[in-house]
């Protein structure tokens, strides 16, 4: 679905916080040397902003599109190659990796099958990284009239995408502060597709860590994002195209023809037990 948009994604999806790269480098302790495999490179919005020094930097990206997009942008870094291949398919060697880490993307991983083999790819002391940017309530998008209208415009044209609304921040914080294992974090974090393992044979406690923060687009970027969503983007194109109009009329007519909306980053980071 994504690697159909791929372009797309690379213009619309928002990037990571510095300071969430930042604190998730030291609270890893990576060396430069460092060796890290990365799941679901996506267009390399992560992985760029992980390539401080010499790091070793193996990006899996099952989209083609999507990893063609990745090694433009990474082309001018020698130490880092992407792969197109799905993580599920993916032979590394075993207790290799200083970090495992995955952006936005570990929700698609049977859980089963992840968290176990990140474990068996990490060295003695190697992290696993969970990074994401997770929807809230904040800014100008949770507005009435604006929300009520667009509410209704779903109702009306695409009731399967839901009510559109948003946790807090704050909720969000929360939920991603309520203890357990770095699968349990996760599943209240992101997504969840199916129930999480119990992991704690296989990661100590995690450190978890979180950054509100507001975006700020214009229309026809706002419309972008939501394009770039996988809700919107599975719709056929004649019924995407009716909501997006309807949308940013909504925008031109209630904003100004201008868009905020709140994100959480949030960063789990486990190390593997001895």
């Amino acid at each position: 679905m994504f690697d159909s948009i791929a372009a797309l994604y690379e213009q619309a999806r928002p990037g990571y916080p510095p300071e969430a790269v930042a604190d998730l480098r030291c609270g890893c302790g990576l060396p430069n040397n460092a060796r890290i495999l990365e799941i679901g490179c996506g267009t390399g919005q992560l992985t760029r902003d992980l390539v401080s020094g010499g790091e070793a930097i193996c990006a899996l990206e099952p989209g083609a599109a999507l990893a063609e997009i990745a090694r433009g942008k990474l082309a001018s870094y020698p130490t880092v190659e992407v792969i197109t291949a799905p993580f599920e398919d993916f032979e590394g060697v075993p207790a290799s990796y200083d970090l495992v880490v995955s952006a936005t993307a570990f929700h698609w991983i049977d859980p089963d099958v992840g968290y176990s083999k990140a474990a068996s790819l990490l060295k003695p002391g190697g992290w696993l990284a969970l990074v994401t940017n997770t929807h809230a309530f904040g800014g100008t998008h949770t507005a009435d009239p604006f929300s009520a209208a667009v509410r209704e415009s779903h109702r009306a044209l695409a009731p399967e995408t839901g009510d559109w609304s948003y946790p807090s921040a704050e909720q969000i914080q929360q939920a991603a502060n309520g203890g357990g294992d770095i699968a349990a974090v996760w599943a209240r974090v992101e997504r969840k597709v199916a129930d999480s393992p119990n992991v704690q044979a296989l990661f100590e406690a995690p450190i978890v860590k979180t950054y509100p923060w507001i975006a700020t687009y214009s229309r026809n970027g706002y419309l972008d994002m939501l394009a770039s969503q996988s809700s919107y983007a599975l719709m056929e194109r004649e019924r995407r195209g009716e909501i997006l109009d309807s949308i940013g009329r909504l925008v031109d007519l209630h904003l100004g023809g201008a868009v905020t909306k709140e994100y959480v980053c949030v960063v789990a980071l486990a190390e593997r037990t001895s």
